[in-house]
């Protein structure tokens, strides 16, 4: 299959998992009764709701800064804080295939940043974040009430800590760096050129530390956000049952099967809620709000296609 083909086809596939999502919560959907929840939603509970999400794209881009610079040198974060605010933008608003990860390391890239610090500092990025929400999301299950039984969550969890393993031997063991060049140095450059960042990260565990602590900053305010909106919409859980759900949640939107998560994201949350009692039209009034909240705070992304792309050669520290 030809490049145009498989990305048609991979497009197509996901617009077709969106719209079977949609589909299938439009069978618990009552205009009335989501729109009466929502006409309930104090406007500067809302503001705030944008603030803190926009925070949470702040808490993010500092976290890709510290790990880019790292790898690449000197560079401000307003050069680099452009490119990841359009990477929200195509993440959460285009139809995109690849999402805003291609779109925030392709400008750079065209501005004459190295094109490997860019991959491997956003898969870095990347798996920062996953790690965030599966010990979130491993911790909330620990402090949920006694009676809560989420085999699934147990299943993610368990499993997602049980990956970290091999993900802290590569960056930790000098012995990786041999074994990860003996692999995959010859067959496979591409891909060994990205996990070889691991080693490269390796002398700075503050680095690391700190930008782990900007992924929980980033998930947790998110969290917030949903916290502040749920019990006006008629979601009332207890906080740490909630937290898990929403880290599922998050799981699932990250997966590359839909458009921009839309219909995943919503179909996770009905189908964890549902069971624990919380109204269908609850759980589409707090989608609704939430993905109100969310495009407000990203569809400014969409002006930095204005500005003027960085210069690696005028790149200077923050």
């Amino acid at each position: 299959m030809s490049g145009p083909s498989k990305s048609i086809t991979i497009f197509l596939l996901k617009a077709l998992v969106t719209a079977a999502c949609l589909w299938w919560l439009a069978r618990y959907f009552d205009f009335e009764q989501v729109r009466d929840a929502l006409a309930g939603i104090n406007p500067l509970l809302l503001i705030a709701a944008v603030v803190l999400h926009f925070l949470s794209f702040v808490a993010g881009g500092v976290r890709w800064w510290l790990l880019f610079r790292h790898l690449n040198g000197a560079i401000a974060f307003r050069q680099l804080w452009p490119s990841y605010y359009l990477g929200v933008f195509y993440n959460n608003l285009l139809p995109s295939l690849y999402g805003g990860d291609l779109a925030r390391t392709a400008r750079l890239y065209a501005a004459g940043f190295g094109g490997s610090a860019l991959v491997s500092s956003a898969f870095v990025d990347r798996v920062l974040g996953l790690v965030a929400v599966v010990s979130m999301g491993a911790i909330a299950l620990l402090f949920a009430p006694p009676d809560y039984e989420n085999h699934l969550a147990f299943s993610v969890f368990g499993l997602g800590l049980l990956a970290l393993v091999p993900v802290t031997l590569l960056a930790v063991r000098p012995l990786w760096t041999k074994l990860l060049d003996d692999s995959f140095g010859r067959r496979w450059p591409r891909l060994h050129a990205i996990l070889s960042c691991f080693p490269r990260y390796r002398g700075d565990p503050g680095l690391i530390l700190t930008a782990f602590a900007l992924s929980v900053l980033n998930q947790l305010l998110v969290v917030v956000v949903l916290l502040m909106l749920a019990p006006g919409l008629g979601v009332h859980l207890p906080v740490f049952q909630f937290m898990v759900v929403l880290m599922l949640v998050f799981l699932v939107s990250s997966l590359p099967i839909s458009l921009g998560g839309l219909g995943a994201r919503e179909g996770a949350m009905m189908s964890l809620l549902l069971p624990l009692g919380v109204d269908a039209a609850a759980v589409l009034a707090l989608s609704a709000a939430y993905l109100l909240v969310l495009w407000c705070c990203t569809l400014p992304g969409a002006f930095m296609l204005l500005l003027q792309e960085p210069h690696a050669t005028n790149a200077s520290t923050l």
